[in-house]
């Protein structure tokens, strides 16, 4: 069951999907980090360690200041976001990821 501060931030997370802004797969949101194009990494808490290795080693062998947070499994982001199963979102509005750290943060 999802605590007030996690349906919130999925809330966020679906508006930014309608809105276009979310981006889902480890590769798309890769591309869309080294293209400056990503703000927020979400990565599901059940991924894989080599899944949260190779996000956390490209954002350090690109020098980018890119937040990224563990929230949800899997199964949840994904059904709650209607996308196939996968474990990492990225987030490409700066305004939709500054709410969802502020919710993070809190």
């Amino acid at each position: 069951m999802l605590d007030e501060r996690n349906s919130k931030i999925l809330n966020l997370m679906q508006f930014a999907r309608k809105a276009g802004k979310l981006t889902a797969g480890v590769d798309a949101c890769l591309r869309g980090m080294h293209r400056k194009h990503i703000h927020l990494i979400v990565i599901a808490a059940d991924s894989s360690e080599r899944t949260v290795k190779r996000v956390n080693f490209e954002i350090n062998a690109s020098g980018a200041k890119l937040p990224v947070i563990s929230f949800g499994s899997q199964g949840e982001l994904s059904t709650a976001l209607g996308l196939h199963k996968t474990g990492v979102f990225g987030i490409s509005d700066n305004n939709f990821a500054a709410r969802i750290m502020d919710y993070w943060q809190a």
